[in-house]
Formats: C-alpha cells, sequence, structure tokens
C-alpha cells in the first residue's frame, strides 16, 4: 500500500499520512495490505506518542464506508497542550470536501 506522508496547513501541519482510494480498498481483501496499513498508522502513532496501536479492522470498515471513488483517506495526529493529550483524526476527502470520521 502507497503511504505518503502529507504537509496541509489546513488539517495538521505535518502530522499526517494521505491514502489515495484506490491503495487504500487495496487492504478490503488482502491482509497483507492491511498489515502494510496498520503499520503505517503504528509507526504515525508512536513517532508523536500517540497511545493508539493501529487502526483495527473495525475502524477500516468504517472509514472505508465513508469513502467515495476517486476520494481520499487523511490520518493525522492532534496534539493538545493543556492538558497534554495526544490523539489521532481521521478525515476522508471526496470531491475535495473533507469530512471527519468519528471512530
Amino acid at each position: 500500500m502507497k503511504v505518503e506522508f502529507l504537509v496541509n496547513t489546513d488539517i495538521n501541519d505535518g502530522r499526517q499520512i494521505f491514502i489515495q482510494e484506490a491503495e487504500f480498498k487495496k487492504a478490503k481483501d488482502n491482509e497483507e495490505e492491511f498489515n502494510s496499513f496498520a503499520f503505517a498508522t503504528n509507526c504515525l502513532f508512536a513517532f508523536y506518542g500517540c497511545p493508539d496501536d493501529f487502526i483495527s479492522p473495525y475502524e477500516y470498515e468504517k472509514i472505508l464506508s465513508a469513502l467515495e471513488k476517486g476520494g481520499a483517506v487523511i490520518i493525522t495526529i492532534v496534539e493538545e497542550k493543556y492538558p497534554q493529550n495526544v490523539y489521532p483524526e481521521v478525515f476522508v476527502s471526496n470531491n475535495n470536501k473533507l469530512k471527519k470520521i468519528q471512530l
């Protein structure tokens, strides 16, 4: 699975990965592709100190159900200073419109 680190000041500068719809869908029925996706999210989360391990198969399906043809998935890390809290947010971009996915 091709995963890109993305710099997008509108979302959260430098703390996200970007996955095209066609690449994201590869993981639906392919365990090796899903493991590649899980590894990428695990690396992102670990690098920024996020307590979540990775996106689970259930969460993957939830994201997939919101993704349209030609869209993309953006997974970003949010860091709050007071109180200190680090957590992921997931967005789906369909027709250049961002939609936040509640996991």
